[in-house]
């Protein structure tokens, strides 16, 4: 018998990983959404709070405060949470596919070798 690409232990944590973190994935990405709305809500009141001249310079000084700053640091976390647990989710659709298809290869009488 050929060297599986996938081995069972694998299989089994690709679909226990998948049956489990629904509430995990869901949750990340929610936060990086919140993230997102709350970035978007500190720049429009620094915006209504500024007391410079123009639009432009009023939107510069919101984007230079550092409460803007501490939310755009929150967002690139929830950010970068979220985009970990869909890559996570990736790689276990992509060993189930594997999986499935050295499976249907072995069942067929080939190998990958």
């Amino acid at each position: 018998m050929s060297r599986r690409l996938v081995t069972d232990e694998m299989m089994e944590e690709a679909l226990n990983y998948l049956a489990l973190s629904s509430d995990q994935i869901a949750s990340a990405r929610a936060n990086r959404i919140r993230a997102e709305f709350k970035r978007k809500r500190i720049r429009a009141k620094l915006i209504l709070e500024s007391n410079q001249p123009s639009a432009i310079t009023r939107e510069a000084w919101a984007e230079a405060h550092p409460l803007y700053h501490e939310a755009c640091e929150e967002e690139i976390k929830a950010i970068e949470i979220d985009e970990y647990a869909r890559a996570e989710r990736n790689k276990a659709d992509t060993i189930i596919a594997t999986f499935r298809t050295e499976e249907a290869t072995r069942r067929a009488g080939s190998d990958f070798s």
